[in-house]
């Protein structure tokens, strides 16, 4: 298992309410709660940063062929 530390952090009384209401459905701690959600938050975080960083790509890959196609139609006139 991953070695845990301690993390504090200041949040509002509501959401902390609604945070413990939910664990407890759940049958998990607080910590694991929360645990999950700034693990699936960090996922859709670097899901969306690979997806951004994948249009770039795509965009740079498509200019570049469309330059390597005018340098090509020039060579042949």
């Amino acid at each position: 298992m991953e070695d845990l530390i301690s993390f504090s952090l200041r949040i509002p009384k509501s959401l902390a309410s609604s945070i413990e209401v939910t664990a407890r459905r759940l049958g998990v701690s607080k910590s694991e709660y929360a645990r999950r959600a700034m693990e699936a938050f960090e996922q859709r975080v670097m899901h969306d940063r690979i997806a951004e960083l994948s249009h770039q790509l795509a965009a740079h890959s498509e200019a570049a062929s469309r330059t390597m196609d005018d340098s090509t139609a020039d060579a042949l006139e």
